[in-house]
């Protein structure tokens, strides 16, 4: 992949950086030693980053990727020099050197660990007029080009929580061209198992899939792809109504407004419930209000700062709405999911500081 050439460029950039500190031996202070070796490492870096950015086109993650591996690579390879041939030192560039290798086992944890663990991000709502509770069961985002262990057990945990009805708002896959047709029955599989659990099931595309492929998918599994339509169906003696609307590119579909409207009516009896791929579809209500609308996309931010929340989150509702959870947006219960997988392609494939989720909302009566 294309981010290795970047990779290797860090990896020259400091091995250059390496061989200009036995300047030291000739009487070159460590200062400048320092400074050298960062400024032929950043050299290397940006050059083989060009390169990268030439083979894939413009990309806003690939450049997001190589902050990354500056970070968690480069920075801690070049504390690394500087300590072992760069002594004596001053005590303060001994001290960053130190404090660089911190971004080791960050690197790990975010790569390797925080990815896969899968936490249930239980709410409740109060809905008015309903009686018995109703569990709705969201899975947003596996954003995967295969099924492995990782997802068919996060279908097993959903399933354990025993949702009335389960709704996927989209991006359940990011197949490479070329590879769909091979890959997927996988899918279909893990919908099926699915279905034979919860016999309810709303799926609604994102932007790594489209509904021709989700159709494809679900064929003769009993799940259902909502095309910029409403669903009418009957649990527990409540009526409930999902509008679930389809994205075209990046945007959504004039048909999604004309689906919308049937929902947000106020003369339609019983819960009204809105399935989009991103909470930004509230924009479709136009100051209306439904019961709730269920989304994913942000994937909570992929990356949070401590006390800040995530610097990016790919949408245009505030940052703490996009984090993830139940929250009002503009008088409308809306969840937001952070998602079961990860941004593909040229993306860094990390989390930090937002787990994936399974979500399970109960729906509770008022009083």
């Amino acid at each position: 992949m294309n981010y290795y050439v970047i990779a290797a460029g860090i990896v020259v950039g400091a091995a250059m950086g390496t061989a200009s500190v036995s300047w030291i031996h000739r009487g070159v202070g460590t200062g400048w030693i320092v400074l050298g070796a960062a400024g032929v490492g950043v050299g290397c870096t940006m050059v083989f980053t060009a390169v990268a950015l030439l083979l894939t086109g413009p990309d806003h993650f690939m450049v997001v990727h190589v902050v990354y591996l500056v970070c968690v690579v480069g920075l801690p390879l070049a504390g690394a020099i500087v300590l072992a041939f760069g002594r004596p030192s001053p005590l303060i560039i001994t001290t960053l050197c130190l404090v660089s290798f911190t971004a080791i086992p960050v690197g790990v944890y975010a790569t390797h660990i925080e990815p896969f663990w899968l936490r249930v991000d239980a709410a409740t709502l109060a809905v008015e007029g309903n009686g018995e509770g109703i569990r709705i069961g969201v899975i947003a985002d596996l954003q995967t080009t295969s099924i492995g262990n990782y997802e068919n057990e996060a279908i097993d945990r959903l399933i354990s929580f025993a949702p009335d009805v389960v709704m996927f708002p989209g991006d359940l896959h990011q197949i490479k061209a070329g590879q769909f047709d091979e890959r997927a029955p996988q899918f279909t599989q893990l919908i099926q198992r699915l279905v034979d659990a919860v016999p309810v099931v709303y799926l609604v595309n994102g932007h790594s899939d489209t509904v021709a492929e989700l159709h494809q998918i679900t064929h003769g599994t009993g799940a259902k792809v909502l095309d910029n339509e409403v669903a009418t169906l009957e649990l527990k003696g409540k009526v409930i109504h999902i509008a679930g609307v389809s994205l075209l590119g990046r945007d959504y579909e004039p048909a999604a407004k004309l689906a919308v409207d049937r929902l947000a009516n106020d003369d339609l009896p019983g819960m009204r419930i809105l399935l989009a791929h991103e909470p930004d579809a509230i924009k479709l209500l136009k100051g209306d209000t439904v019961d709730l609308l269920v989304s994913g996309h942000t994937h909570g931010g992929q990356v949070a700062i401590p006390f800040f929340g995530p610097p990016i989150t790919a949408s245009s509702v505030p940052r703490h709405i996009a984090a993830g959870g139940l929250h009002e947006l503009h008088g409308t219960p809306t969840y937001v999911s952070t998602g079961v997988g990860r941004e593909r392609g040229n993306a860094p494939q990390v989390r930090f500081g937002v787990r994936p989720s399974i979500g399970i909302i109960d729906l509770v009566g008022e009083g």
